[in-house]
């Protein structure tokens, strides 16, 4: 889901919040129907049979399952009888300490999945999914449902939340998965353990229906697994809501399965603490048209809901800032890319608070001034762009952008952007 490497932030989310529109059937005949003592669970488990706890046969019997692993479960699959491709329901639910995972995916995908460091590396799971004492609160917001607030001031860069995923969904699944009433979505999610189906259960649902398709069709994102689409759902960072001028950010690692969110900029306490479910470098009509068409409802961001005046104003620098990528990302021998436009660029960020952006533009400052052999100011640029903070890529290294501000401090000239747009006459 990401840009080529030097494009990989400029639409200002590398991993996107995902919608979908599927629609609720009859009950399931065969599943348990009895129900914990909490209502809005209860809902989904007396109308769909989403209850485990009761349902002696779901309970994980580890002596049968060794040879399952890392599956707690016999995986579950759907029959090949006229399809073209099978797709299985695949639960750890020890899975990050006991937070438990759950995957709908297809057996080729599946394979991929067992060899990534997030069921390799035991240690991946530290320091994540620690709600204990966050520095944020849920709080409801009337007309908008729940959101996240700041309890104390969170500087830019620094980590709100970090959680890896409690389901994960194929894409193409649902297509099948719908002919059997979404009978393997629902075991997926009764295989989970039973404070994670709460957890599951509080999310929102924009529509009634299914229960567990509707809070997958709200409040998942999008990554991709062997290539192929899935929806990925995070219940914590769910909570957070839309903002077209959002004071954080977040990064998805497809190795770990670990999705971190950062402070964009500084966020005081009592401030609620947003996200952009969108590419937000658009223009004010095509931002609403995509969050109603796809979110069903209507921004009301301090960006949004000013005069026509400042949106236009706000447009035109969009525009602006879509030109200045595309001249920056030139790298061909006509280009007429300058250290200049770089500067232009980061002026316009600020103008426009994309607060995530300001590293970016510094990298391609840093960039722009190597490659007419300023390597002085490359550094500087390069600095600045670490300072900073890359928010929408992983803020401790280990991606491609900071990798490449590093190695541009450690020898400029050695980067491979020296030299590449030297100066005309």
């Amino acid at each position: 889901m990401r840009y080529p490497i030097i494009l990989s932030s400029l639409a200002l989310t590398s991993y996107s919040r995902a919608s979908q529109s599927h629609h609720a059937h009859s009950q399931l005949a065969g599943i348990c129907t009895v129900a914990d003592n909490n209502n809005v669970l209860s809902f989904g488990q007396k109308t769909f049979g989403l209850d485990h706890e009761s349902c002696t046969h779901s309970r994980v019997d580890f002596q049968k399952t060794l040879g399952y692993h890392p599956w707690t479960h016999k995986p579950t699959c759907t029959p090949k009888n006229g399809l073209n491709e099978t797709y299985c329901v695949y639960t750890n639910s020890n899975f990050a300490d006991g937070r438990g995972i759950s995957f709908l995916t297809s057996p080729s995908v599946a394979k991929e999945i067992i060899n990534l460091p997030a069921f390799t590396n035991p240690e991946i799971p530290e320091n994540v999914n620690t709600f204990t004492d966050p520095p944020w609160e849920v709080r409801n917001i009337p007309g908008r449902g729940n959101g996240l607030f700041a309890t104390r001031t969170l500087y830019r860069g620094e980590e709100i939340l970090a959680a890896t995923p409690v389901g994960v969904y194929m894409s193409d699944s649902f297509q099948v998965d719908y002919g059997f009433g979404y009978q393997y979505l629902n075991t997926a999610y009764k295989q989970l353990p039973k404070a994670t189906r709460e957890k599951v259960m509080m999310m929102a649902a924009h529509n009634a229906g299914h229960p567990i398709m509707e809070r997958v069709n709200t409040n998942s994102f999008s990554g991709e697994f062997g290539g192929e689409p899935h929806f990925i759902v995070y219940p914590e960072t769910a909570r957070m809501n839309h903002d077209c001028r959002p004071n954080a950010m977040y990064y998805y690692d497809p190795a770990t399965l670990v999705h971190s969110t950062h402070a964009s900029r500084t966020i005081l306490p009592g401030e609620e603490i947003t996200i952009t479910y969108i590419n937000i470098l658009q223009p004010r009509t095509e931002r609403q048209e995509v969050l109603e068409m796809t979110w069903h409802f209507r921004c009301t961001c301090p960006l949004c809901t000013s005069s026509d005046e400042e949106v236009a104003i706000s447009d035109a620098r969009i525009q602006r800032i879509h030109e200045i990528h595309a001249t920056l990302a030139d790298w061909g021998p006509d280009t007429i890319a300058t250290p200049e436009l770089a500067e232009e660029l980061i002026t316009l960020y600020e103008l426009e608070k994309l607060h995530a952006a300001v590293a970016t533009g510094h990298m391609f400052a840093s960039m722009a001034y190597n490659a007419i052999g300023d390597t002085d100011r490359a550094k500087q640029f390069a600095e600045r762009a670490l300072k900073a903070g890359m928010v929408n890529s992983g803020v401790n290294g280990g991606n491609s952008d900071v990798d490449d501000m590093r190695a541009m401090l450690r020898d400029a000239e050695s980067h491979w952007s020296y030299l590449a747009r030297p100066r005309r006459p």
